[in-house]
């Protein structure tokens, strides 16, 4: 392993995924330990790492606040509740949460473009994005087999795992509360 050999595997990282600049090291790094042995060759190669992914953020190749506005997107599309997007985000990203919510609105309305937020109740929104969670997912009402009590609990207990509130998972499953 060489400097070189290490500018390289950053370069082809970072033409093929979109990343930030914590995860374009914590790459590198992995790198080192699995390939070189030797603690002292791989302490000084770790030297090089900071200049590398200053390099590749000078050449336009990683990019913060785009990683965390695409993990966002997917996040989102995947059915999580804002505040869980953006814990989800900023974690896969490795960046920091303040950057990752900066992005929400955008990555919303990019991601959920049939959601319209303009003028509507917060509530009433997250009852709706609960609901296009569930439509995507094939869960709840949009299941192909009927709904029973058990598959009932089965998509209320993935709503919250994914950050919904239970008076947003009640309305989105159309669950009444006295009869639970």
């Amino acid at each position: 392993m060489t400097e070189k050999r290490l500018r390289n595997i950053a370069k082809w990282y970072c033409e093929r995924y979109l990343v930030s600049s914590a995860k374009l090291a914590n790459h590198l790094e992995q790198r080192l330990y699995r390939e070189v042995p030797d603690a002292a060759e791989r302490e000084t190669l770790a030297a090089a790492i900071p200049p590398i992914v200053a390099d590749m953020e000078r050449l336009g190749f990683v990019n913060d606040r785009e990683a965390a506005s695409a993990r966002l997107r997917t996040a989102l599309r995947s059915g999580y509740a804002p505040g869980a997007a953006v814990t989800v985000a900023a974690r896969g990203a490795r960046v920091d949460r303040d950057t990752v919510e900066a992005e929400l609105e955008t990555a919303l309305s990019e991601a959920l473009p049939e959601l319209e937020p303009e003028d509507r109740d917060p509530a009433d929104l997250a009852v709706e994005q609960a609901s296009l969670a569930l439509k995507r997912a094939r869960r709840g009402p949009w299941r192909s087999a009927p709904q029973d009590e058990k598959t009932r609990r089965r998509d209320a207990g993935w709503l919250q795992r994914r950050g919904f509130r239970l008076d947003v998972i009640r309305d989105a499953l159309d669950i009444d509360p006295l009869d639970e």
